[in-house]
């Protein structure tokens, strides 16, 4: 029997790990990712630090590689670069708080650069940055849906799509009551090119506007209202279209009807897909393009020495990124006199003769007042927090530094938001109900500080607790979610990590009241492959993260509220 038992636990535990490598969900995905390179840089090397948006690392990783093993020169010195994938919006954030000192940087548009501007009060970033390559903001539709609204006969307009996001009667508007309601999302503007995008695109929409967007645009009472009514229809947010693309192709059109994402998420969202596809809508008001620019930045902690580097590389880049490259990667080239090549085709989704009309940014003052109107005004969220204060937390710091990421996760919530939290070691403690953070934070804050470290680990009834008390709210015109942090292997709960998980996928499948999990397997002794079950199941996302690295962890998981 007990060898029976033993071969039992060892199936178990190859199941949970095929789904954890079939849906990519074991990846961290909290702060950046460095690139790594074959090549070691020579002892004189001038090291060039490079940050660039996540959509880009198929192209840029490999190119990264090549330019340093051919060892480049500048002055006389061997030239290393330096790769790392960042988010755009968490890019900006840091450089102007100066936790982040690249060299160079390539955000997916150069919206952010101007916020940069704006933030740091530097003119850090030039006016004018050359495009390494292009993709404009397209929303993402299932194709059954796109034929209801008029495509392709007619250009979809943005208006119309946002008039449905809104409208009670879902698809019956269009007279197909059978694809039900109609479920935008978009990324989180404060993480996302296409996020701040859409939430641009939906200010033009609501003033008229093509051009000239202006703050008294943003503050007029009946435009924040349109808005506003738009972002409470959202279903999700995140923080980069890569991670919409996973959930559509785990869910399909149960996770959303329309999402906004760059048109290179779009072709390798299709690519080599089976069935119905996502089409492109590039709407008849106009759109944006991601330009992503490379910025050699002008900041103090740049040398002379570091820009003539940087310049041998961009250089360097610039003879690399043909258009041929650019569309093996899915992009248009960075050149707008190239027309657009293969895959940037019908055949994926998109339209190459589109878009016809392309919105102009707005100037950097009224981007961070349209990021902050959407802080006041987007979907808030029924969120609970559950932390594992187990003997083991004491370790190196662990439960210290998770506190400090729990109050850097509180400063990204808005009044409106409900959160409550869950401790758990031996067994599971109700810290905090869940509660408006504009009234109950207070005590919140102060009940995270008074955390202790003692016991065993019983993650599993924790997150099962966690669910449990969410479900109860039965809150639909919410996100709802329950985040999950823990360093070790489950040792006390009553429930099985298959329990849990087949709970999580049950209640996914629940039109408006899906409560998705997002956990963090803190430090290497957690269970990576449970958490992330648990996560794959319930439609959130697994993180990984290590004391250094908890604060952009839960930074990163704010993008999802």
């Amino acid at each position: 029997m007990k060898g029976r038992a033993v071969v039992i636990v060892l199936a178990l535990a190859a199941v949970v790990a095929a789904v954890v490598f079939a849906s990519g969900a074991g990846k961290s995905g909290g702060g950046s990712a460095t690139t790594t390179s074959a090549a070691k840089p020579a002892g004189d090397a001038v090291r060039v630090s490079f940050a660039y948006s996540p959509e880009k690392e198929p192209l840029l990783k490999p190119l990264i590689e090549a330019f340093n093993r051919e060892g480049n020169q500048s002055g006389g010195k061997p030239v290393f670069v330096t790769g790392s994938v960042v988010s755009s919006g968490e890019a900006e954030t840091k450089i102007a708080a100066g936790k982040l000192k690249p060299i160079l940087w390539s955000p997916a548009s150069s919206l952010w650069g101007r916020l940069l501007n704006e933030q740091a009060d530097q003119a850090w970033v030039d006016q004018d940055n050359p495009s390494i390559v292009r993709t404009p903001l397209v929303i993402a539709m299932w194709e059954p849906l796109a034929r209801a609204l008029g495509w392709p006969a007619k250009q979809v307009s943005f208006d119309q799509i946002l008039a449905l996001a809104v409208d009670q009667k879902g698809w019956a508007a269009y007279g197909k009551p059978q694809f039900g309601q109609f479920k935008l999302g978009h990324t989180n503007p404060d993480f996302s090119t296409s996020g701040l995008s859409a939430v641009a695109a939906e200010y033009y929409a609501a003033t008229g506007k093509l051009e000239g967007l202006t703050v008294a645009d943003i503050e007029r009472p009946e435009v924040r209202r349109k808005i506003q009514a738009i972002e409470r229809s959202i279903v999700h947010y995140g923080d980069t279209t890569l991670f919409f693309a996973d959930q559509l192709k785990r869910f399909g059109p149960a996770y959303a009807s329309a999402v906004a994402m760059e048109e290179v998420t779009l072709i390798d969202f299709n690519r080599g897909r089976r069935g119905t596809k996502l089409i492109g809508l590039y709407p008849r008001e106009g759109t944006f393009f991601s330009d992503n620019p490379l910025i050699l930045l002008r900041a103090p902690w740049v040398s002379p020495q570091q820009r003539e580097a940087a310049g041998v590389f961009g250089r360097w880049l610039k003879g690399k990124v043909t258009p041929q490259l650019a569309a093996r990667n899915g992009f248009r080239s960075g050149d707008v006199n190239v027309k657009p090549l293969p895959p940037v085709s019908a055949a994926f989704g998109a339209d190459p003769a589109q878009p016809v009309r392309v919105l102009s940014l707005p100037e950097p003052k009224v981007l961070a007042r349209i990021k902050s109107a959407w802080r006041e005004d987007r979907k808030p969220a029924n969120v609970m927090l559950v932390v594992d204060t187990s003997g083991s937390m004491s370790e190196e710091g662990k439960l210290d530094e998770a506190k400090r990421g729990l109050q850097v996760f509180f400063g990204q919530l808005s009044p409106k938001d409900r959160i409550g939290m869950i401790a758990f070691n031996s067994e599971v403690f109700q810290v905090a109900p869940v509660t408006p953070y504009g009234t109950g934070g207070a005590k919140l804050r102060a009940a995270v500080r008074d955390l202790f470290p003692d016991g065993q680990t019983a993650v599993y009834d924790a997150t099962d607790a966690g669910l449990t008390a969410i479900q109860r709210l039965r809150d639909p015109t919410r996100i709802n979610a329950v985040v999950v942090l823990t360093d070790g292997e489950d040792n006390q709960s009553s429930l099985r990590v298959g329990e849990v998980v087949a709970k999580l996928r049950r209640q996914a499948r629940s039109e408006g009241l899906t409560v998705r999990v997002y956990t963090i397997a803190y430090g290497s002794q957690a269970n990576k492959a449970a958490l992330s079950a648990m996560a794959v199941a319930s439609g959130g996302k697994a993180f990984e993260g290590d004391p250094k690295e908890i604060e952009s962890v839960y930074r990163s998981i704010s993008s999802f509220f």
